[in-house]
């Protein structure tokens, strides 16, 4: 059963296993947010930001990032980084490059990794100039986590990707799917 998690702890994707790219999301909220995105878009390759209303998704906001492409996609930075994201990551990634990020807070990552993997998912989600739908375990103490993300593209006014709308949502379940 998917739920925002409400505790507290820090946690953090598990680096030693890889993100998996699903077909298509399986998780509730992540199904919700592309059902909306989708319908933003209508006849469109993808909608434009301006669609993007976050009035009619309050629910899902802790859990939203908006993603900025910077250079054609040879930088990115968070424009939003949801406040569920940052409990859940145990730092604030708004306005932060990733060229520039440093890992969180008891991370045992370099600066160099944690700047690859977010880079190699936001350019994966440029790359493919539609909706793609990561997969990955959270590493805490207990229970089984995973976290169901959906990363979508947006235009700005334009018909090029200039952004990067999605959401990450950790579910608990006896096996972690």
């Amino acid at each position: 059963m998917s739920s925002f998690v409400s505790e507290r702890a820090p946690r953090r994707i598990d680096t030693a296993s890889p993100v998996s790219l699903l077909d298509a999301p399986e998780n509730a909220d992540a199904i919700a947010l592309f059902n909306y995105w989708n319908s933003k878009r209508g006849e469109r390759p993808m909608p434009d930001r301006r669609d993007i209303l976050p009035s009619e998704f309050v629910r899902m906001l802790p859990s939203v990032a908006i993603i900025e492409v910077i250079d054609g996609g040879r930088d990115f930075r968070f424009r939003l980084f949801g406040s569920e994201l940052a409990t859940w990551m145990g730092c604030d990634r708004t306005d932060q490059r990733f060229s520039e990020m440093q890992p969180a807070p008891g991370s045992d990552l370099t600066p160099e990794q944690v700047q690859k993997r977010w880079t190699d998912v936001a350019s994966g989600a440029l790359a493919a100039a539609r909706p793609i739908f990561p997969k990955a375990p959270v590493l805490t103490s207990g229970a089984v986590l995973t976290m169901h993300a959906v990363i979508m593209p947006l235009t700005a006014g334009g018909s090029e990707i200039e952004q990067l709308f999605g959401g990450a949502f950790v579910t608990s379940t006896p096996d972690g799917n």
